[in-house]
């Protein structure tokens, strides 16, 4: 998925794992991608079967990243089309290097403005991490603050993190697509329950101030919470007609 930094540049993310160990990882690192919008997987070097059932396991749902990620002898064939190389690092290296943090990494592209295209987010192994050479190969050195020097974050775990920080800006929350039912409530259905609503509140012997309220309260709730509404109804109504039928003993 391109990201649109400040609204002028374009740019398309590439993530690089370079000599990945664990075929787990590799898949968690694709269904992180996946998740936040991005599909260009690349592997120079794996140490595990990217196609293995493990790793397509632990990919659940972005199996496809797997099938069409391409694998490089040398992490600079990976980058032949890259403009800019962050090497994503959880240690301090012997040679100097400025070190961008992951959060900070969004403005730091954003100031380069217009030259950028394709960017990719390098990440080492999870034994050793990137070596000197490939570090080399790079353009900036990012980094994900932590709390606790060691241990390191895990692999996929730190895919998750460069994909969000990354995306936030073109994804969103999704808690009502996932609720059970994402229908609407009919017109008539709703009108129904309004009417059927007032007239309980009423005889139970609520104000018609709070009748009110709670009437144009139910306006802004959604089809999930309607239900949950109509069927406390349904079950008040059906109580008190219970009551008010028995004999008096």
């Amino acid at each position: 998925m391109p990201l649109e930094v400040g609204y002028r540049t374009v740019i398309h993310f590439s993530f690089v794992l370079v000599e990945p160990g664990e075929p787990g990882n590799i898949g968690a690192a694709a269904r992180a991608m996946n998740t936040m919008g991005f599909s260009d997987l690349r592997l120079v070097r794996p140490k595990a079967d990217h196609l293995s059932s493990l790793a397509k396991a632990f990919a659940h749902g972005s199996e496809h990243l797997l099938d069409a990620a391409p694998v490089h002898n040398q992490l600079a064939d990976a980058l032949t089309d890259i403009d800019l190389a962050c090497a994503t690092t959880a240690r301090h290296r012997i040679q100097k290097h400025h070190y961008v943090s992951a959060r900070a990494l969004p403005d730091e592209l954003q100031q380069k403005g217009d030259i950028l295209q394709r960017v990719a987010i390098v990440f080492g192994s999870e034994r050793s991490g990137l070596s000197n050479q490939d570090v080399a190969l790079c353009d900036l050195l990012t980094t994900v603050p932590q709390a606790n020097l060691q241990p390191s974050l895990n692999l996929s775990q730190a895919v998750m993190i460069y994909s969000y920080v990354l995306a936030e800006q073109q994804t969103q929350v999704q808690i009502t697509d996932q609720r059970l039912n994402s229908e609407q409530i009919p017109v008539e259905q709703y009108r129904a329950l309004k009417s059927s609503l007032g007239e309980l509140m009423q005889r139970v012997g609520l104000s018609e101030r709070y009748r009110g309220y709670v009437l144009k309260a139910i306006a802004r709730l959604g089809y999930e919470d309607l239900k949950l509404i109509q069927n406390i109804k349904t079950f008040t109504s059906s109580k008190l007609d219970q009551l008010e039928n028995k004999p008096l003993e």
